[in-house]
């Protein structure tokens, strides 16, 4: 039991991840597999920087059309950029790359992702490369890698999203599905198989210095796909930080740091021959622990000393050369060290404990110590909880997100509101920082002209310490009870009340009403020259029983979809690409599918497709009158959609019409009155 618990709290707790991690890293000493695919590297690295760049604190932009021109005339079928070329220089330099990169044909250039990049947030924001070179080239992805414990990149990015390639393909996902690929189509874990060092003789691909790719034969890169990236300057010290410099599992072996660039390229040969690694279920994993540790803990202790001991080494190479042998002739890999460390040695300290031949001498007994006096408890201060001097704060915060927590507090003359504050440490870089900042500074002047826009009462100035806050009027309460117990508030949102409605679906009456006024004042807002970007059930709450669009803090000038360079907003709400994000038809697209999310019972990830017991329902003719404003609303053809929210206001009030008509039919053939249904339950 003792052997098993440890195996299986090791595999469990984070106090087992080096033991995981190093099984999978020990691994690439003993093995690596071939591959056929003809894949060359041309890196700028320390001997082209001397031969080309001369210092310069950027590439010259004409290599990269000298070098394109040379892999077009060799029929070169793919290259691959990880470099990001986010802003216009030279006009006649930028101009000749694009048309190298027209020429050429085939092109993956880099996109970079800011801000938070973890896979479960729902925000992500993506800077696409410069217009003139996405035009020209047409084909992107994001340049990000998976950094784990010990700085040692392990798996694909992204992970675990199945629906993350799809929106924001990586740089190897894109390039492995222009060569044809079979990329898989749901979650899987997806673990990096390393093809041999890097920097020896067995590596997957030649790598070639800058300076010495543009002199190679004519013909040379023929049939080859070309990876262009950096090389780290101080490859020979992993310790020193750089950007875009990575650790490998042979990095203990050799002493070298990689570049993004060769893990990119990985990913790619993964995805193109389905080789990389993967786990076995938790329960197979499990199951072994459990039976390895009931084993070594049985035969152990029932064995003499020398044939426990030779035992115990035997379980060793047997998983030792067990987890090489089943990783070089599948695609899975165990964490063996879980046992050979963590399951062995406990059994022998068993072994040793039931050998001694004597109790332990009697321990005296410590005196007693009295307890010290209790001291009156106080309540510490909220973490991250800004200075307000004019507000009493309830603590917790009853909403935290990407961008900052949200308090209820109690002003000065006992009203309650809300206050959110926003940090500059929750970000990686300025950016997205001052995009909430110039957000709420843009929102909050129309903020109280329209009723079915939250109303911003108070910005605070930018801190020093960076962090700034907003006030806004309180929404509804999800219990009637909170003033008692004010930290138990939580607002009544619009993704709330669906949970509430049976099968998750609000009256179709109700839902066109809460149409209505948002429709109305997304009207107000576009014609003010600004978008939401975030429209979505819990971005929705109910004050005095009245729909309002809330969380602002991306609200931002509307722009023309080619002036788009970053992706901003909530995936499952955010037209599909190449669409862009962050327009008024991406605001419309996102309204029209909460509508289906809250008369359908739905999540967005099924749309259009409807459960069947919709279909079949008594309500299912009202419900499709609604769905045809829903379907043009959320047309894929931009040209399709509605042009404006006024327009889409328009068509849900023709729908209100038809149906306030046929219950005022139906009412009057029964003697009944009608009564308009109000915005959800009370």
């Amino acid at each position: 039991m003792i052997s098993a618990a440890c195996g299986l709290l090791l595999w469990q707790l984070n106090l087992g991840t080096p033991l995981v991690d190093a099984s999978y890293d020990s691994l690439f000493r003993f093995q690596n597999r071939s591959v056929t695919n003809r894949v060359a590297l041309v890196l700028m690295d320390n001997a082209a920087r001397a031969n080309l760049n001369e210092g310069k604190s950027t590439w010259p932009r004409a290599l990269h059309a000298k070098l394109l021109d040379k892999l077009s005339a060799d029929h070169c079928p793919l290259v691959v950029f990880d470099v990001h070329f986010e802003e216009a220089l030279d006009p006649a330099t930028d101009q000749a790359l694009a048309n190298a990169m027209r020429k050429q044909g085939r092109i993956v250039l880099m996109s970079k992702m800011t801000g938070p990049v973890d896979a479960g947030l729902e925000i992500a924001q993506v800077l696409t490369p410069h217009a003139l070179f996405l035009n020209a080239a047409t084909n992107w992805g994001v340049g990000q890698v998976d950094v784990e414990w010990g700085h040692v990149v392990r798996r694909h990015w992204p992970f675990p999203s199945p629906r993350l390639p799809a929106s924001y393909p990586s740089l190897a996902w894109t390039a492995a599905e222009l060569m044809g690929a079979r990329l898989p189509q749901q979650e899987v874990e997806q673990w990096l198989r390393y093809y041999g060092d890097s920097y020896g003789e067995r590596a997957a691909w030649g790598s070639y210095s800058y300076h010495i790719a543009l002199d190679k034969e004519p013909g040379f890169f023929s049939n080859t796909v070309v990876w262009v990236g950096k090389q780290p300057e101080h490859k020979d010290d992993p310790s020193a930080k750089e950007p875009d410099k990575y650790l490998t599992p042979y990095t203990a072996m050799n002493g070298q740091a990689v570049g993004g660039v060769e893990i990119l390229a990985t990913t790619y040969l993964n995805l193109l021959n389905e080789d990389w690694l993967r786990r076995a279920p938790w329960w197979l994993e499990a199951l072994v622990l459990m039976a390895s540790g009931a084993a070594l803990g049985l035969l152990a202790t029932q064995l003499r000393p020398w044939g426990a001991y030779g035992f115990a080494v035997a379980t060793v190479l047997v998983f030792t050369l067990g987890s090489i042998v089943l990783t070089l002739q599948s695609n899975y890999w165990f964490p063996w060290l879980l046992v050979v460390i963590g399951q062995v040695p406990p059994a022998l300290v068993c072994r040793w404990v039931l050998l001694r031949n004597a109790l332990p001498a009697a321990v005296p007994p410590v005196p007693a110590v009295p307890a010290p006096t209790p001291q009156p408890l106080i309540p510490p201060v909220e973490a991250g909880q800004p200075s307000a001097p004019d507000y009493t704060f309830v603590a917790p915060p009853f909403g935290k997100g990407t961008f900052g927590k949200v308090w209820l507090v109690r002003n000065a003359v006992g009203q309650w509101q809300a206050l959110k504050a926003v940090y500059r440490a929750s970000f990686d870089s300025d950016r997205p920082y001052d995009v909430e900042w110039n957000g709420i500074c843009q929102y909050k002047p129309l903020s109280g002209e329209h009723p079915a826009l939250l109303r911003v009462d108070f910005v605070s100035a930018k801190n020093s310490l960076g962090w700034f806050y907003y006030v806004m009027e309180l929404g509804d309460a999800q219990s009637t009870e909170w003033e008692q117990k004010p930290e138990l508030y939580r607002p009544r949102d619009l993704g709330w009340v669906r949970k509430q409605a049976p099968n998750q679906r609000l009256p179709v009456l109700e839902c066109i009403n809460i149409g209505l006024a948002l429709a109305d004042a997304l009207e107000f807002l576009h014609g003010k020259g600004l978008i939401h970007r975030d429209i979505k059930p819990s971005n929705i709450i109910f004050v005095r029983g009245r729909p309002k669009l809330a969380d602002v803090g991306l609200v931002t000038r509307a722009r023309a979809p080619q002036d788009v360079t970053s992706y901003v907003g909530t995936p499952d709400y955010m037209p599909p690409l190449p669409e862009s994000p962050g327009t008024v038809p991406a605001d419309i697209y996102a309204l029209g599918m909460v509508l289906f999310v809250i008369s359908s019972g739905t999540e967005p990830a099924f749309y259009p497709h409807l459960k069947t017991t919709l279909v079949m329902s008594g309500h299912s003719s009202e419900f499709m009158r609604l769905n045809a404003v829903i379907l043009k609303a959320c047309h894929f053809d931009v040209a399709q959609r509605y042009p404006s929210a006024s327009a889409l206001r328009v068509a849900l009030q023709e729908v209100e019409a038809e149906l306030r008509q046929g219950e005022t039919v139906a009412a009057e053939s029964k003697g009944a009155p009608n009564t308009p249904p109000p915005f959800g339950p009370a």
